[in-house]
């Protein structure tokens, strides 16, 4: 394989095996096997739903190239999605097996490039410990009624606060009232508001500068709570509000400011539909 392209695109399928298995795909473009920031958060949220028990990884290529540099090829994407879960959180003794098999396995004909863009993946095997854990709907604009299903997470994108402060940005005004909006027309709906922070290792929460106290996230929890019950005239019995510091990371990578706002965040739990 001679020519390199600047893209790699990461995308993950999720499909019920067995009542313990999860098998997910990761795909890969031409002749690429790194993992870009801006594609991790769907694996972050696959890997949040689980207690993972063991880990099966197996890499495979299309059929451009000899079967040398292929099998040298599939081995390295699958060494690099066993890096990203060692890195958040998989042991690696749970990943039983990492292997590449080059061009052997396709799962298309490679007549066309549709079908080799299908072959150059890595299958990755969860085995589950226990029951899935509450769905996180993930990163959303406008929610929707149907994302408001009992036990669901949502995080809102657009909701933003000033740098360790609990004040919000004039820009999370849309988000909260359309947050609002929804309550109003369902007023079934009961939520809990989860503040999360990033960054902290020993610290139980982020440092407020407003309160000058270690409850960044409780703060900002509450602030939104306040919004909806005195600026939009939700019931606070529908309403409650919490901090977790930083003791429920999505990603446990934070080299970055897009794994650090993917973890620095405000999730609205769905207590009752």
């Amino acid at each position: 394989m001679k020519y390199f392209f600047a893209i790699c695109c990461f995308l993950y399928v999720c499909s019920p095996i067995k009542a313990q298995e999860r098998q997910y795909t990761v795909l890969f473009e031409f002749n690429k096997s790194d993992i870009p920031d801006s594609s991790m958060l769907g694996m972050m949220k696959i890997l949040a739903r689980a207690s993972i028990d063991r880990v099966l990884i197996e890499g495979h290529c299309d059929s451009i190239g000899s079967k040398v540099y292929n099998r040298a090829l599939s081995e390295k994407r699958a060494n690099e999605v066993m890096k990203l879960l060692t890195q958040n959180g998989i042991e690696r003794k749970a990943i039983r097996t990492c292997i590449g098999y080059g061009e052997e396995q396709p799962l298309k004909p490679n007549d066309s490039e549709a079908d080799r863009q299908l072959n150059r993946r890595v299958v990755v095997h969860f085995f589950m410990k226990e029951a899935e854990k509450p769905e996180v709907v993930g990163i959303v604009k406008k929610p929707q009624k149907e994302d408001f299903k009992a036990g669901r997470s949502i995080i809102l994108k657009d909701l933003l606060f000033y740098g360790a402060r609990h004040i919000l940005k004039p820009e999370s005004i849309p988000s909260l009232q359309h947050l609002a909006g929804i309550l109003k027309e369902n007023p079934t709906i009961k939520i809990e508001i989860q503040g999360h922070v990033c960054c902290t290792t020993t610290e139980p929460d982020g440092f407020d500068i407003d309160t000058g106290l270690d409850n960044l996230s409780v703060a900002r929890a509450e602030m939104v709570y306040i919004y909806l019950v005195h600026k939009s005239g939700i019931d606070k019995k529908r309403l409650s509000y919490k901090g977790f510091g930083g003791t429920q990371k999505i990603t446990q990578v934070e080299d970055t400011e897009a794994q650090q706002q993917i973890n620095r965040r405000v999730e609205i739990k769905v207590m009752e539909e």
